[in-house]
């Protein structure tokens, strides 16, 4: 045995000393071609995206900005044409944000542990103003929120137009509780029904709503971002869960009982904290742990929020009134929502369905794999199928394919040209069929002299 083990030895030996003589004397070198086969990316999808890009790394979101893909990786922002997938720009940054309307979408950036944010052009990566002294942001379509604060318990919120920084209004805070100098730190509202093939912010963010909660020093304080002004301080009781959706403040009533939690969810007007429904034994989901702490976060989208009857079937609850807009049948469970419509997998898995929220009648129905996902939004329903994969994107009402292709890739952004898709470190565009691209709109600039002007807080985007 020992001697076969030398043998072999030897050949292996004599084999690298031949390969090391090949590569030296240049008449053999294989490592060019291991190389680009190790770089070689498989297809996004099939059909094949218009374009498909392998980054630097590995993106950790991807955002979109007037006509291009704002990625942001470990220590940078990458932007690239929507048309074409070539780099335009690079800057530092440890985290990135776009705010704004189209035309006047903007960049924003910021490095962690260090105050302050600059706002970009995304369609050169210029600076078209900075902030050198706020600890956090919060971004919108319409507006932009940064907060800034003189110690610990003496913060100012400032509500702006992103583009060229014009004050709309500021409100006084003792404090902001712990923010770590970023973008969007999470305050108390829904979360979106997730799904591991596309990304919560596919749609892009919406308009700034019109009641937003601050948690400070276990008390919930209330702002108008209509009248930017304060209007409620609310301090939640030891297993309550208080958030804001659909502009209500509710409160999630749990109370121990020999059987577990006795569960009570009562919805009061943002202002007067005036009660406006109640309802007895829904659950939100939202106990966790112990006893009945409630940990977790509600889930929902727009005024619809996810909780579990008495009888056990899931509803969406109208926020804003406290109707059921969806109620599913026994066994069936809601797995997406953009607060308009909704899909629901039957009790067996094999069959998705899509509502409009408040009808009775279901838009349509097909067939899926019991672990099919889906998400939706205003313009889309996508739907990914298992067992093969399977990306199928459909129209809202009817149900009708407008994509079907082949595919194990995130969906990242929804533009109205496509998808934004990627794996591990590419990412692509995949067209609607007939989508035509537009000369992107250039936002405009700041004026000199327009930074911190104050407006008139009633005066809407």
């Amino acid at each position: 045995m020992a001697k076969g083990r030398s043998t072999a030895s030897g050949w292996l030996v004599a084999a690298l000393v031949v390969m090391i003589t090949l590569v030296s004397t240049g008449l053999w070198n294989p490592f060019p071609g291991l190389w680009e086969w190790i770089n070689t990316s498989a297809t996004l999808a099939d059909p094949e995206p218009r374009w498909q890009e392998r980054l630097g790394g590995k993106p950790t979101g991807v955002l979109t900005a007037d006509g291009y893909v704002v990625v942001e990786q470990r220590d940078e922002v990458e932007v690239r044409s929507l048309s074409t997938g070539a780099r335009v720009w690079n800057a530092d940054a440890d985290w990135i944000t776009v705010a704004g309307p189209p035309g006047r979408t903007v960049v924003i950036t910021g490095k962690l542990l260090v105050k302050g944010y600059r706002v970009l052009d995304p369609r050169n990566g210029s600076e078209i103003r900075r902030n050198d002294k706020a600890a956090a942001v919060w971004t919108w379509s319409n507006a932009m929120i940064e907060v800034a604060c003189r110690d610990a318990e003496d913060c100012t919120l400032t509500a702006r137009e992103p583009a060229s920084g014009d004050e709309l209004w500021h409100v006084d805070l003792p404090g902001v509780g712990f923010v770590l100098f970023a973008d969007n730190p999470d305050l108390p509202s829904t979360r979106p029904l997730e799904t591991d093939r596309a990304d919560d912010r596919l749609a892009g963010a919406g308009r700034m709503p019109r009641y937003l909660g601050f948690p400070i020093d276990d008390r919930l304080h209330v702002v108008d971002t209509a009248e930017g002004e304060v209007v409620r301080v609310v301090k939640p009781a030891r297993y309550e869960k208080v958030v804001l959706a659909g502009g209500r403040v509710l409160h999630s009533e749990a109370k121990t009982v020999s059987a577990g939690c006795e569960l009570h969810l009562v919805a009061r007007d943002a202002a007067t904290g005036r009660t406006v429904w109640r309802r007895d034994g829904y659950n939100l989901g939202t106990v966790s742990g112990a006893a009945c702490d409630q940990r977790s976060e509600p889930v929902g989208a727009g005024n619809a929020v996810l909780a579990t009857r008495p009888d056990g079937r899931q509803v969406l609850l109208d926020a804003a009134d406290g109707r059921e807009l969806l109620v599913a049948a026994e066994g069936a469970k809601i797995i997406a929502t953009d607060g308009v419509r909704a899909v629901v997998r039957a009790k067996d898995g094999k069959t998705l369905t899509a509502y409009q929220l408040g009808e009775a009648e279901p838009l349509w129905s097909r067939k899926a794999d019991p672990k099919a996902t889906a998400a939706v939004t205003r313009t889309h329903i996508l739907v990914f199928d298992r067992n093969p994969d399977r990306l199928r994107v459909l129209a809202p009402d009817s149900g009708e394919p407008l994509i079907e292709a082949a595919s194990e890739a995130r969906v990242l952004a929804l533009v109205p040209q496509g998808l934004i898709m990627g794996e591990r470190r590419d990412v692509g565009l995949l067209m609607f069929p007939g989508a035509q691209f537009t000369t992107p709109q250039q936002p405009t600039q700041a004026p000199a002299g327009t930074d911190g002007e104050r407006r008139d807080p009633r005066e809407r985007l």
